[in-house]
């Protein structure tokens, strides 16, 4: 056997036995470190995805305030989402009082402490029914409402349409909304006016979407996260699995009208949050078993689901003893794998640093919301960072596809020669939890996630060695990060 041949051996052999190696490769005269990532079966939490615990009103009476216990329980649990129902039946005829819109911004506050996000509802009627309110008074609320949306989307993972109907589920009526297309319209177009434009409407009704928008087209590639409002109606259905229609879902009894309405949310839902919950199921109902709710979830890319409501608890129970319910608390939104990288073992001040990494996503969805992608270099001796923003849209990472990353960017002439970690950081983009370890996307590999920081390593160094003369560059520098470093906690 050559050098060559033995060579290439031992390297594959490295791979296999411990899963991350690295090997040399000559190219153009650099060697590069090539990592194979061990991938991670754990279920852990992760923002904007998941199972989902329903805060909804008391009966006919408006549920107390949010408390910080039971929301930091709900991260213990791995769970990031709290459906949080408000109703408003006291002020049918009349405007918000401060008092209540007090109470919804300290609930808000009280969920970014907590480190989870908020799907959002308001009602005018819960148990029992009852009649909900004018177009005129529904339109004047949601105005009402602008500021503390504005000040607060950053910890709402999305905004339920709601106001119409009982429940906020845009059915029954007392106004007759749910008949009058008008209106629907009308109240569906302020509701994205009033919410700030970096978060989705989720729509009870898919059919209703398409009468507003006059559209049997689902959205395409170009037109996601364009900030339209078909780029930012999303879908929830709650009655999830409960009969062939899931109860009204899809408007028809017609095997063949239900399968066009669930194609047609395939394709919608690639760029659009889809989330919901379980109804109590019909007796003897093979709609909710786990091949059948396996293949839903998948098809629809479902992002959130509701774990905690009385009809959840029997489909629940179910999939326990199926043996299902481990894959869907891990599949539910997206869930991102490293799979290889190539990363160059040394660069000298001044030269284009080159790295080229592969994600797949083993979830049924994508983020919907807006994610940051970044680099990090940091010194092993000082805990020094530099960081790069990379040009690449996680939002646009579907499931069952690996997607390769290159990066190019130039290593700083002022920074200090030595050896650096090489981390990814997939921060939140809001300034008030862009620092935020618990809004920061975890990868589903081993070893490689810093509870501390929320950067995920890849298990790979670089050396950096002095340039003695300055070199032209056409791409952007690392920049230096301008914080104290933390000491890095690494969770399997």
């Amino acid at each position: 056997m050559s050098f060559f041949e033995k060579y290439i051996s031992f390297c594959l052999s490295l791979l296999l036995s411990i899963f991350v190696g690295s090997c040399q490769t000559a190219s153009s005269s650099t060697a590069t470190a090539i990592v194979v990532y061990q991938p991670s079966n754990r279920d852990f939490p992760n923002p904007e995805r998941g199972l989902f615990v329903r805060y909804s009103p008391l009966g006919i009476n408006p549920r107390p305030s949010l408390q910080l216990a039971q929301l930091e329980k709900l991260r213990q649990e791995n769970i990031t989402l709290a459906r949080r129902i408000y109703l408003i039946s006291k002020f049918r005829e009349k405007p918000l009082s401060q008092t209540f819109l007090n109470k919804a911004e300290a609930d808000l506050a009280t969920a970014r402490k907590a480190g989870i996000k908020i799907i959002l509802r308001f009602s005018y009627n819960w148990l029992g029914g009852g009649p909900d309110a004018a177009k005129e008074r529904i339109l004047a609320h949601q105005e009402q409402l602008k500021p503390l949306l504005a000040d607060n989307y950053d910890v709402i993972a999305y905004m339920e349409a709601g106001f119409i109907g009982y429940w906020g589920e845009w059915n029954r009526s007392s106004n007759h909304l749910r008949l009058d297309p008008q209106a629907r319209k009308e109240i569906l177009f302020n509701a994205l006016t009033v919410l700030p434009t970096q978060r989705m409407v989720a729509l009870r009704y898919t059919y209703y979407k398409r009468d507003a928008l006059n559209s049997n087209l689902p959205l395409t590639s170009k037109q996601a996260f364009n900030g339209s409002r078909q780029a930012r109606i999303g879908a929830h259905n709650d009655c999830f699995l409960a009969n062939l229609d899931n109860r009204g879902t899809y408007n028809s009894q017609d095997p063949k009208a239900i399968d066009w309405q669930k194609n047609y949310l395939n394709r919608d839902n690639r760029y659009l949050v889809q989330g919901g919950e379980l109804c109590h199921p019909e007796p003897d109902n093979p709609y909710d078993d786990c091949p059948v709710a396996l293949q839903e979830l998948a098809r629809m890319r479902w992002s959130a689901l509701n774990v905690d409501h009385n009809d959840a608890r029997v489909t629940l129970a179910n999939w326990i003893e199926e043996g299902c319910f481990e894959e869907i608390k891990k599949r539910l939104g997206y869930r991102f794998r490293l799979v290889r990288s190539e990363i160059p073992i040394s660069v000298k001040r001044g030269e284009a640093f080159t790295l080229k990494f592969e994600i797949a996503n083993d979830g049924w969805a994508s983020p919907f919301n807006a994610r940051k992608l970044e680099i990090i270099l940091r010194d092993r001796r000082t805990g020094v960072e530099y960081y790069f923003p990379v040009r690449e849209d996680p939002r646009r990472w579907l499931p069952e596809k690996k997607h390769e990353i290159n990066v190019v960017a130039a290593i700083p002439y002022d920074i200090d020669p030595g050896i650096y970690e090489v981390l990814l950081n997939l921060p939140d983009p809001s300034l008030k939890l862009y620092n935020r370890s618990e809004y920061s996307i975890r990868l589903a590999n081993r070893k490689v996630w810093e509870q501390t920081t929320g950067y995920n390593s890849l298990l790979a160094n670089i050396k950096i060695d002095e340039q003695k003369k300055r070199i032209k560059t056409q791409v952007d520098f690392f920049q230096l990060r301008q914080q104290q470093p933390s000491i890095p906690v690494i969770a399997d």
